[in-house]
Parts: structure tokens; C-alpha cells; sequence
């Protein structure tokens, strides 16, 4: 049923309908988020990223990785986090990608998918994105420092994340850290 609207022409109905869709799978939903993909509406694409993700789409890489340069940092960032997410040794991609990314999103995204896969060295550009001066920056960071904390690298985190909480912060910000730190 929701199907029949992935292709209406208002933007809010399809937002609704790709949200939607994250929680069914089968090879018509797979169709509907590769479609997705080239939306003009970043939630239509950030939902078709997502998607793929869940379904583990491998086919789907190439356009994943064609995803890292969306004109949206949001797109970007959950491209990004999605390679990640599925597990693929795209190391080396990754790495010009987020050499060449400008947007604090973007390269959120980019570094938690970097560690993820192994690059431990970007664990420090991602705890410098909690100085950000965007609080979707930073709380995007919050999550994605929480997701990849292990025994490993907690003495880095929780230190970054403690020295964080001291500071004069958005409300936002602070139930972010709450969440993680009570």
C-alpha cells in the first residue's frame, strides 16, 4: 500500500512514505529506496540511504559511494555512515572523500565511518567536532563517539565528553550528553 505513493508529487507524502518503508523489507522496498536515492527531497534520499542499509544492499555500493557527493552534508554524512554500517573496505574512498569535505556534517559522518572501519587515527577528528559551533554537529559527534566506544577508547571519549558537559551548552546538547553520561 504505502508503495503505491513512493512516487507522489507531494514532497511531504513521500517523506512520509520513505520514513515508512525503513520498516518493511522485500525486493519492491529495495527498488522504492534505489529510486530514493535520486530524489530531489534529501529526507526521500537520507530515508533511501537508510533503507539500503538495513536490507544490507551491497549492489547498492557504487551508489552509496556516488551519495558521498550529494549536493546535502546530510546525505553525505549518512552515506558515509552507511559503508560503514554495511562493512565494506572502502578505507582508501573514504579517506580522499574526507580529505576533500568541507562540511562539519559531512565529515562527521565520514570520520565515524573511517574508525568503523578500522582507521583508528580519526578517532581525534572526530572528538575535535565537539568543538563545533553547530549543535547538529556536535550531538550527531555525541552519537557517533557513544556507537564506537569500547574498552579501547573510552579513556579518549569519556574524558571529551565529561570536558564537554562543563561547558555552557544548549539545552539540546545536554540531553545528549545526559542520555549517554548519567
Amino acid at each position: 500500500m504505502l508503495l503505491e505513493f513512493a512516487d507522489s508529487t507531494d514532497r511531504d507524502v513521500q517523506s512520509f512514505v520513505y520514513s515508512k518503508l525503513y520498516d518493511y523489507d522485500g525486493n519492491d522496498v529495495i527498488q522504492a529506496a534505489v529510486n530514493g536515492l535520486q530524489n530531489e527531497d534529501e529526507i526521500v534520499r537520507i530515508s533511501a540511504i537508510e533503507i539500503i542499509g538495513k536490507q544490507q544492499v551491497f549492489e547498492q555500493l557504487p551508489a552509496l559511494i556516488s551519495s558521498l557527493t550529494d549536493s546535502d552534508e546530510l546525505v553525505r554524512c549518512y552515506a558515509a555512515e552507511t559503508i560503514a554500517f554495511l562493512g565494506t573496505d572502502l578505507k582508501d574512498q573514504l579517506v580522499m572523500q574526507a580529505k576533500a569535505e568541507q562540511d562539519e556534517i559531512a565529515r562527521t559522518g565520514l570520520y565515524y565511518a573511517l574508525y568503523s572501519l578500522g582507521a583508528t587515527e580519526y578517532l581525534t577528528a572526530l572528538l575535535e567536532l565537539l568543538d563545533s559551533e553547530s549543535h547538529v554537529v556536535v550531538i550527531r559527534t555525541i552519537h557517533n563517539l557513544a556507537d564506537i566506544m569500547s574498552t579501547a577508547n573510552k579513556d579518549a571519549i569519556l574524558p571529551a565528553l565529561h570536558n564537554l558537559k562543563k561547558r555552557e551548552l544548549p539545552v539540546s546538547i545536554k540531553e545528549v550528553l545526559n542520555e549517554y553520561l548519567d
